[in-house]
């Protein structure tokens, strides 16, 4: 219905010849192809079945279809003196009724772009119909991940770090795909029937430092969701300066250059304090 009801609104306006407007209604004239414009511009941001969620909410679908149709009116003059050189050169080819060939031509683009909008549309439905999410799998978790978490929940008692020792006790690694794990990252499967740690979510509020890439630094954090081990992962140092981050990303370096965990004794803790985060000076031992 939008597609023939915009189709006719185009070419309606394109029977009108501007030039031999009066003023006034030359002015009428450029706000209804404005209004035209605003409410094409509404109707195909509007979501349903094959658009997907509505990304932009309706303060911005406001703001985008004002944008087109203050767009659409400040660019009037421009437009319509394409209008008028198409005109003149449909007269000079012998063309005995030009406004009704421009009719038909605005109408052809306008139903073609209407097409081919929905044509994308569908197509966007049909990937996301064709996604195949990887498929989840728990493998036992390796050693030397299993040391560095531990290492970092031995900095305190306090924070529900034993509930999370017991449950990493007994964890498995999601892993997605081929089975790889990523050095920088891996998220947690814990036994069920453990105790919860408190607070439920939260970033526990010990890390651990080390260095490796060039004495670069980096730091280990771990997550709790809902009382459980949810995920740890190795960050960028803290106290990298922006020039340093710019230059890492520049030169197109990431996380995938570590060969391995670190070692718990390549690893320093520091405790989050309200001046900061600090060396952690008495641990326990998790031995």
């Amino acid at each position: 219905m939008h597609g023939v009801v915009s189709t006719g609104l185009v070419a309606a306006l394109a029977l009108v010849e501007p030039r031999k407007l009066t003023t006034g209604r030359r002015l009428g004239y450029r706000v209804g192809v404005a209004a035209v414009a605003a409410w094409t511009m509404w109707v195909s941001l509007r979501t349903s079945k094959n658009t997907g969620p509505d990304l932009l909410g309706p303060v911005g679908r406001v703001a985008v279809t004002t944008g087109a149709a203050g767009a659409v009116f400040g660019f009037a003059e421009a437009g319509e003196a394409i209008d008028a050189r198409l005109h003149d050169g449909l007269v000079r080819v012998g063309a005995r009724r030009p406004r009704l060939w421009l009719a038909a031509g605005e109408a052809a683009l306008s139903a073609l772009a209407w097409w081919m909008g929905r044509v994308s549309d569908r197509a966007g439905v049909d990937d996301l119909d064709d996604f195949e999410e990887p498929e989840r799998a728990l493998i036992d978790m390796p050693a030397g991940l299993r040391e560095m978490a531990s290492h970092v929940l031995s900095a305190t008692d306090g924070h529900g770090a034993p509930e999370l020792r017991e449950q990493l006790a007994g964890a498995r690694v999601v892993s997605f795909g081929d089975g790889a794990l990523d050095i920088s990252f891996a998220q947690f499967d814990t036994p069920k029937g453990l105790p919860r740690a408190v607070p439920g979510d939260a970033t526990f509020p010990a890390i651990g430092g080390f260095r490796a890439l060039g004495n670069r630094t980096f730091d280990i954090r771990i997550f709790v969701e809902d009382g459980r081990l949810e995920s740890i992962r190795i960050d960028e140092g803290a106290d990298w300066s922006d020039e340093a981050r710019d230059s890492w990303n520049n030169t197109g370096r990431d996380l995938s250059e570590l060969m391995g965990w670190p070692a718990p004794g390549d690893i320093e803790l520091l405790i989050e304090t309200a001046t900061g985060y600090k060396p952690v000076t008495n641990r326990r031992d998790p031995r």
